[in-house]
């Protein structure tokens, strides 16, 4: 953690020993906690002796859904660092740019990660941590350059993020800098594993690119549960899946009041990742009354924090019951608290969490004027897309737990359907792909819309682009992802026939529904 490095007004031995517990909190992931001994820290400091409080202040408010707080906090951080005699480390600035992309403030982010680099050139989890967000900005050659430099200091996570970040050639990869690089860690070789399959795929070398993706599918199930990536296993999706429709029956639908939320109308872009859902997004965000606030994740946070739900996980039965009983209004009114500072004043915001899917119904009772958006897409191509990346998701790993979670995720949705009806606006990814002007003008007309040229190019939309889609959403649409899938077909066939038996696919693996 950074230092304290000016006297504070107050009694120092209390702002210390605050200091110090808050860390520990931290340590335990227990940020509500953290949260009141860092305030309680502020309230006796003046001046740049409030910037360390700041800063972690900053980024412990984020996870806890209020990101309109952790943005405060960090610009007053910059601030006090702006003023004459004021220093900041550059753990301290990259602390306070990595708060501020993960508000989706890119922008405003990469000066501060540049300060991080310039303080301390050698470190390589500063590096990575600006190349991903030039990367998300579009800046394909200033990204290259920070995940290589990270990557030389032995940044495991920068090499992977390089190997995505482009396709590579015979003449141009990293392959044998991969293969000597030292491994030391789980981590390590699984980052290892699948910055090999994306390298050896794009020189279509599928015998070693399969078996290296092996090798880093393995190696992340055996990654410890942590906040970031949380237990995960098919009984528990069961029992979340019972409980939404338990608490949310299809007649509670029956009769959601017909009214309009102040702020602007919300449309929520929903579906199983690697679906197309930034792309859906990119498309609306090109609409001259949509404004695209990205992947939000306020939503689940504001159910978790007014439910009173107290279970450590974001979303299970506890938090779905709880939810239940919940008042939408509350629900509604933290929301617009945590995103209103976001609005430029369009009309429409697009907020696009794929994982909103298991949320759909609640979104309905809060927002009973939203639009909800539902992308689709053919079940081997989104779940080979998830597969083959290094996800947070426990359920991505392995082909049975793709096609268990598969499972769960069409159980959801049958679901919100039954309770949605039409409220629930389906897109077909390869629809879109093969009839784009037909599908967006069906899109914008569903969502309320008129339709827009601008809307045909989804590509030439301004702003970051914070998913793994960051790349292919800049390039105008296209065939290039369908069908991917078939070329491992031989060695997908473990999740091509649970899928086929679950009554998904046929026996080509093309979608039967």
């Amino acid at each position: 953690m950074p230092q304290i490095d000016a006297p504070p007004v107050g009694n120092t031995d209390i702002v210390f020993a605050l200091w110090n517990l808050a860390a520990r909190l931290i340590e335990r992931h227990d940020y509500t906690g953290a949260e009141s001994l860092l305030a309680e820290g502020l309230r006796q400091l003046e001046g740049p002796a409030r910037i360390p409080f700041l800063a972690q202040q900053g980024r412990i408010l984020g996870p806890l859904g209020r990101q309109a707080e952790a943005v405060s906090a960090v610009r007053e951080a910059v601030a006090l660092l702006e003023t004459p005699g004021a220093e900041g480390d550059a753990a301290t600035w990259n602390m306070l740019g990595l708060t501020l992309c993960n508000a989706r403030l890119e922008s405003e982010a990469l000066s501060l990660l540049q300060r991080a680099t310039e303080l301390m050139p050698q470190t390589g989890p500063y590096w990575k941590t600006r190349g991903e967000t030039e990367a998300f900005l579009g800046l394909t050659d200033e990204a290259e350059r920070s995940y290589d430099t990270a990557a030389k200091t032995g940044n495991w996570a920068a090499h992977l993020a390089l190997a995505r970040l482009k396709r590579w050639t015979p003449a141009r990869n990293h392959i044998e800098r991969l293969l000597s690089a030292p491994v030391q860690t789980a981590l390590h070789h699984a980052c290892q594993g699948y910055a090999l399959f994306k390298e050896y795929d794009d020189i279509d070398d599928r015998a070693n690119a399969w078996n290296w993706l092996q090798k880093g599918a393995s190696a992340a199930r055996a990654q410890p549960v942590t906040q970031r990536r949380p237990a995960w296993s098919a009984e528990a999706e069961q029992t979340t899946l019972a409980a939404w429709t338990t608490a949310f029956p299809p007649e509670r639908f029956a009769a959601v009041p017909d009214i309009r939320r102040t702020g602007p109308r919300r449309i929520f872009i929903i579906g199983l990742p690697r679906s197309g859902t930034t792309l859906v997004e990119r498309i609306l965000g090109t609409h001259s009354q949509v404004q695209a606030l990205g992947e939000l994740p306020t939503f689940p946070a504001a159910v978790k924090t007014v439910s009173g739900s107290q279970s450590p996980a974001l979303l299970d039965t506890d938090t779905i019951i709880a939810a239940g009983h919940a008042d939408p209004q509350a629900i509604a009114d933290f929301y617009d608290q945590e995103t209103a500072w976001r609005h430029d004043g369009s009309p429409c915001v697009t907020d696009k969490l794929p994982h909103n899917s298991d949320y759909a119904g609640l979104i309905r009772l809060v927002f009973p004027d939203a639009a909800i958006v539902h992308v689709r897409r053919e079940p081997m191509d989104a779940l080979f897309g998830a597969y083959k990346l290094y996800f947070a998701a426990g359920w991505s790993f392995d082909q049975a737990d793709l096609a268990a979670h598969y499972a769960h995720y069409r159980g959801v949705m049958a679901h919100w359907k039954s309770c949605l009806g039409n409220g629930l606006i389906d897109v077909s990814l390869e629809n879109l792909i093969r009839d784009p002007e037909t599908q967006i003008r069906r899109l914008l007309n569903a969502c309320g819309l008129p339709f827009e040229d601008a809307c045909l190019s989804p590509h030439t939309t301004k702003g970051a682009v914070s998913s793994a889609s960051a790349s292919q959403v800049r390039k105008p649409i296209n065939a290039d992802g369908m069908g991917a899938w078939r070329r491992y077909e031989a060695e997908l066939l473990p999740l091509r026939s649970k899928l086929e038996a679950g009554g998904f696919t046929d026996a080509k693996g093309d979608a039967l529904s």
